[in-house]
């Protein structure tokens, strides 16, 4: 009676694909480590396992390059030689060709691993063990190869398996995905129904204690505690599930050797690849997906930041040029580095890239920082290679990149030092599954932000809150940070008539941009099970989905870097042009004072202000400006800073030291936009801040409005 291979079939794949990460991890350490012969041993094991179970299995086209690779190491063994290049290369071709064949049958003809290219390969691998001059080169390799993520990998290191890991495996069973991403489904929703029971009991106690009942009472104490119990429980399952789902990075990490040794060799550069923390867990849906950015970033490291082996020895560095890949745990958060010792950013180049792409004007280019210049970057088609190749110089690579971590909901930031190297940090979140988020109300409406998208909350006053370029800003430790109204973002009505001495702002970041959200209050924490939006409110801007609270409301949870990217679109003031203007021109004739030594600027800003009906007083600079505020009655002073005799920052200083005219609101108009230069400006006492390169009439009318109506 003939076997029914079917039942199995699965499993043979999955240990296939094991054998084959195994044999192609142990090539790359034999290359760099030729006379171990007890890892040729162990590889002549892998491929001897992976030849017979795929002949039982019937995929005798698996088994046959199996078994020239199994034949070429035992010549090398018998030899007791060391193995060529050209041996390396070709066995890894054979490993290359078994991936589409362990896909169903039915493509292999369309991938191209029909039995004339699989018989070709044994033949070149024959030959080239045999010391026939062949070119691996000429092996035209299928079209498709596997991209699916292992069930299982080892983590680097030596071959053989201890006997506790041993018994591990032997503890293990294999389970399909789909069900386990069902069962921590399932554990989301008793999650939900776990906060709504709190909720009930916490209710049911406070109207007890309204009217006392004995034996309602003795009830209530055994809820409570099955409450408690049930939560404890819940929470434990929660937990468990989250771990079925985790594995180590090491499954990621595996991938890359094979990949950079070929570009290595294709650039003329000498590589080594380290590890570190391969044990570190992480959601295995987030491994799947950061899998082709952090590849982008290592191709990189070989192709622009490490030197070619001459270069880096003129340097005094070693020919070989290092890269690490480092994982480890903080908080709930898992940090992936990627550093390479190489040449570093060229940051004069990437200023002059960002100005001749119009990222940066000529003024600003050189006000920007570091870490401002490096998050250009990560802008579409922006790129320093001056000519396209095949792995570079397109403009792509770090714009997916960065947006392909922006859908995981983590971020991406650059740090690099001349001649030193350049490290890129990825934070991730542990799991997309289950996230701890801040909820915080704004009118009458309750928000979700997550967690780890949040970088401190502070307490602001009224008089905190300055203007920076018609935007409402915040200084925070030094910092100015752009500040929003969440209410303003989502339309939301007031919620009564409150007057507030301090105001809750939570600063957000996303990648290197930070944003100030003002909130109502914020409620507290809460581990939420994130549910998406179907048509149409998936369109609604700035939400990545919604949640059910223990109250049983449904909340709208805040897509954060999509938010901040708008930031810079929302005004200090949400009126509509035509009512704006209706308010000036009926508002009572107010006086303002403009403080500017140049004629045309002057002229353009008066008629601007007379236009809507403001009384305007000109002064030539800042000591007759200040001479005209002791003298007469002003509603508002605006100054240009660069004036003769008493600059505007000295201006500003001035009118806010003296307690007489302290009171007296003052805009900088400027074309200093430096971020030293705007944050004297706001120290001096300036209540709003306007660069004339951003200047418009609506906009500085805005500005006053929000200053004296």
């Amino acid at each position: 009676m003939p076997m029914d291979r079917s039942k199995y079939l699965e499993q043979y794949k999955a240990e296939a694909r094991e054998h084959i990460q195994n044999i192609t991890n142990g090539l790359l350490k034999l290359e760099r480590s030729p006379r171990d012969r007890d890892l040729t041993d162990y590889l002549m094991r892998e491929t001897h396992t992976i030849k017979g179970t795929s002949m039982m299995m019937g995929y005798k086209r698996v088994a046959d390059i199996a078994h020239a690779i199994e034949d070429g190491l035992q010549s090398a063994l018998d030899r007791q030689g060391e193995l060529a290049k050209a041996q390396f290369d070709i066995m890894l071709k054979g490993l290359d060709a078994m991936e589409p064949l362990l896909e169903d049958k039915l493509t292999w003809e369309e991938n191209g691993v029909d039995r004339p290219f699989v018989e070709k390969i044994c033949r070149v691998i024959k030959d080239v063990f045999a010391g026939t001059p062949v070119d691996p080169e000429s092996i035209v390799m299928p079209k498709t190869a596997s991209q699916t993520l292992p069930e299982a990998a080892p983590a680097p290191g030596t071959p053989e398996l201890s006997g506790s890991e041993a018994g591990k495996i032997k503890d293990s069973m294999r389970v399909d995905v789909r069900k386990i991403d069902s069962l921590l489904d399932l554990s989301g929703e008793i999650l939900v129904s776990r906060e709504r029971v709190n909720e009930l009991v916490r209710t049911l106690a406070q109207k007890l204690s309204d009217n006392p009942d004995e034996t309602i009472a003795r009830n209530m104490g055994e809820l409570k505690e099955t409450a408690y119990i049930m939560t404890a429980l819940t929470s434990r399952m929660q937990k468990e599930m989250m771990k079925v789902r985790m594995i180590p990075v090491s499954y990621l990490f595996n991938s890359f050797p094979r990949a950079m040794r070929d570009l290595a060799f294709q650039k003329g550069k000498d590589v080594q690849l380290t590890f570190a923390g391969e044990d570190t867990q992480l959601d295995r849906n987030i491994i799947s997906e950061i899998k082709d950015p952090l590849m982008h970033i290592v191709r990189n490291a070989i192709d622009h930041g490490l030197e070619p082996p001459e270069e880096r020895l003129r340097k005094g560095k070693p020919a070989a040029g290092t890269i690490l890949l480092k994982a480890f745990q903080k908080g709930s958060q898992v940090i992936v580095e990627i550093t390479d010792d190489g040449s570093g950013i060229n940051v004069p180049k990437v200023r002059a890239k960002a100005v001749e792409l119009g990222l940066l004007t000529e003024k600003n280019v050189g006000s920007q920082s570091e870490n401002q210049l490096f998050a250009i970057l990560f802008s579409p088609h922006f790129t320093t290679q001056d000519t396209v190749s095949e792995t570079s110089g397109r403009g792509v690579g770090l714009n997916v990149v960065s947006e392909k971590i922006r859908l995981l909901k983590g971020l991406v930031e650059v740090k690099s030092q001349p001649d030193k190297g350049t490290t890129f940090t990825i934070k991730l979140p542990l799991t997309l599954a289950v996230t701890e988020n801040l909820i915080v109300s704004s009118g009458s409406e309750n928000y979700a932000v997550p967690i780890h998208s949040v970088v401190e909350t502070v307490r602001i006053s009224a008089g905190d809150i300055r203007t920076v370029e018609t935007k409402e800003a915040v200084s925070i430790r030094g910092h100015i940070v752009p500040l929003i109204r969440l209410k303003d973002v989502f339309q939301l009505s007031a919620k009564g008539i409150v007057e507030k001495k301090y105001f809750s702002v939570i600063v957000v970041q996303s990648a290197e941009k930070r944003l100030g959200i003002l909130v109502d209050r914020i409620a507290g924490r809460a581990e939420i099970v994130l549910k998406a939006l179907g048509d149409p409110l998936a369109a609604i801007p700035h939400i990545a989905g919604a949640t059910i609270l223990g109250d049983g409301h449904v909340i709208l949870i805040i897509d954060v870097p999509s938010l901040i990217d708008s930031a810079q679109g929302i005004d200090s003031a949400s009126v509509r042009p035509a009512e704006r203007s209706a308010r000036h021109k009926i508002a009572r004739k107010k006086t303002i004072l403009l403080a500017e030594d140049t004629l045309s600027t002057a002229v353009l800003e008066k008629n601007v202000l007379e236009s809507v009906g403001y009384l305007v007083v000109l002064a030539k600079d800042g000591w007759e400006a200040f001479e005209k505020v002791k003298r007469e009655s002003f509603d508002l002073v605006i100054t240009d800073v660069l004036m003769p005799r008493v600059n505007g920052f000295e201006l500003t200083e001035k009118i806010k030291k003296d307690p007489a005219y302290k009171s007296i609101p003052v805009i900088i108009v400027t074309t200093r936009e430096s971020e030293a230069d705007k944050r004297r400006g706001l120290e001096a006492g300036a209540d709003a801040y306007i660069l004339k390169s951003e200047f418009t009439a609506e906009g500085l009318l805005d500005t006053i409005e929000g200053l004296i109506g």
